[in-house]
């Protein structure tokens, strides 16, 4: 069944994409509609639904599955989301798999949209040839996935994976989770954002973007807190590694755009902190891009209709 095409699915909080996938994980008519999230979780639902048939009408070929990335926590087994923040209001106890295959007609599939990114890049991206992987997705959070001989491990009911909840630092910075501490709240976008404007004595608004450029453009300032962020997310890495031994580490988001600053900073915290044998760990960039969760979404469903690991 190596010429299995499937369609791909990517619900994020402002737009839902689809597209077929091939074999090789090229995308094919691939499609964008707004999410309007704020309507509620039917009309979020409905849009889904509309994008997907629109997508198998115009199909040059067939799929034979569909899956799909989604942001919250998704049950491996069922496909219903089970927890999801207010970036899509309601969300959460969305039967999601079971909807889609009643509507389309053919089996689906369902999975956080980071596992989804982490399953693309293993398979067709950065990680191709790495067994045992970690991918981590630093942006306005910080998410990840392991795929272990070439699957998603996700853990008990989805919860693998929640690199940005690690903790870094006991009663630190407050963080969304209502604990404090986590990783995410001194490596991602808004946390560079906030330390700049700490550092600079900024009150106007500064994204993460926003102090990537700058470090592009020779603020050193800029730099330094790139690198710091680097460092501490090194530092939450580094226990992840003693604990699992990833042959490779897949950065990727936004904030991976600062390139090999940041990476570099990475290895330097992992080198730093990790076990002796651990510490050259390789931890390589993500090159799928924004196509990632849409690939991977694919390959979740090939990989559900074939059983083969390496679809």
């Amino acid at each position: 069944m190596s010429d299995v095409w499937t369609l791909g699915i990517d619900i994020g909080g402002t737009k839902i994409a689809a597209a077929l996938v091939d074999p090789s994980g090229r995308l094919h008519g691939t499609q964008t509609v707004p999410t309007m999230a704020r309507e509620g979780r039917d009309a979020v639902l409905s849009r889904v639904v509309a994008i997907a048939r629109a997508a198998l009408d115009q199909a040059e070929v067939q799929p034979t599955a569909v899956g799909v990335g989604t942001g919250g926590q998704v049950d491996p087994t069922t496909g219903e989301i089970i927890f999801a923040t207010a970036l899509i209001p309601g969300w959460a106890g969305v039967p999601l798999r079971q909807r889609l295959q009643e509507v389309l007609g053919i089996p689906a599939w369902v999975t956080n949209d980071v596992h989804a990114m982490a399953l693309g890049e293993a398979i067709h991206g950065a990680g191709r040839g790495v067994r045992n992987g970690l991918y981590v997705a630093v942006g306005t959070g910080i998410g990840g996935g392991w795929v272990l001989d070439g699957r998603l491990y996700t853990g008990h009911d989805g919860l693998a994976g929640s690199i940005g909840h690690v903790k870094v630092e006991r009663d630190g910075r407050p963080c969304t989770c209502g604990g404090r501490g986590c990783v995410e709240q001194y490596a991602s976008g808004p946390a560079i954002a906030a330390e700049y404007r700490r550092q600079r004595g900024l009150a106007e608004a500064v994204t993460g973007r926003d102090v990537v450029e700058a470090m592009h453009a020779g603020d050193h300032l800029a730099l330094t807190v790139v690198q710091e962020a680097g460092r501490w997310l090194g530092f939450a890495l580094a226990s992840l590694v003693n604990a699992m031994a990833p042959d490779a580490i897949i950065v990727g988001g936004g904030v991976a755009e600062a390139g090999k600053p940041f990476l570099d900073a990475i290895r330097s915290g992992i080198a730093q902190y990790a076990l002796p044998t651990a510490r050259s760990t390789p931890v390589l960039k993500a090159t799928l891009g924004p196509q990632a969760g849409l690939i991977g979404a694919g390959v979740l469903a090939r990989q559900g209709i074939t059983g083969n690991e390496g679809a």
